[in-house]
């Protein structure tokens, strides 16, 4: 006849070895220290807000046209961006995911509020990506407001090239070129 006994550890013992109990209070610290990060636009181009005012950003791969104004106590970010065709592959003509943000900063670049757009998958064309951005008010930073645009999108080709070169992003038959240029966490 078998017996079976629950597995019980001896006496002055944790059921749980010390490795995972290490595991888990190292896991809980990282998560704890996730929670004072923040996002940040300092490695973006930051320009000083300006109501009423026009301005141009370029980063790598797009250049934007906006327009900075207050909106029923909001602000807002209303322009266009294009991508920079010549920094693309030839091949690209199409854009999938693409996602538009603006950040309103303060004077390190600290973000303090955002808001984004994204596109459904549509050709590149000449009038470019048309955004109406609004942005609650935040606390009034010390040395006044900033504003950096950022984008995140693939751009593919409707139909493959007729030759492939080396590096020319070609993953299993398709072509893909990812390019992005966001906000990003720091402690």
């Amino acid at each position: 006849m078998m017996a079976f006994l629950p597995s019980v550890p001896p006496r002055g013992r944790s059921p749980f070895p010390a490795a995972t109990l290490l595991a888990c209070a190292a896991l809980l610290a990282l998560a704890l220290a996730g929670c004072t990060s923040k996002l940040t636009a300092a490695h973006l181009v930051v320009k000083p807000w300006e109501d009423g005012g026009s301005l141009k950003i370029y980063a790598k791969f797009m250049h934007f046209d906006l327009l900075t104004q207050p909106h029923e106590g909001q602000f807002e970010v209303k322009g266009t961006a294009w991508p920079i065709k010549e920094n693309l592959p030839l091949w690209a003509d199409t854009v999938e995911d693409l996602t538009l943000a603006a950040y309103l900063c303060d004077e390190k670049g600290n973000v303090l509020v955002k808001a984004q757009k994204t596109y459904p998958t549509q050709a590149i064309t000449p009038s470019g990506f048309a955004f109406d951005l609004l942005m609650k008010h935040p606390k009034d930073p010390s040395g006044g407001y900033f504003v950096a645009v950022g984008y995140s999108g693939m751009f593919t080709a409707s139909k493959p090239p007729a030759a492939v070169s080396p590096g020319s992003g070609s993953i299993a038959g398709n072509y893909v070129f990812f390019a992005s240029e966001k906000a990003a966490l720091s402690k």
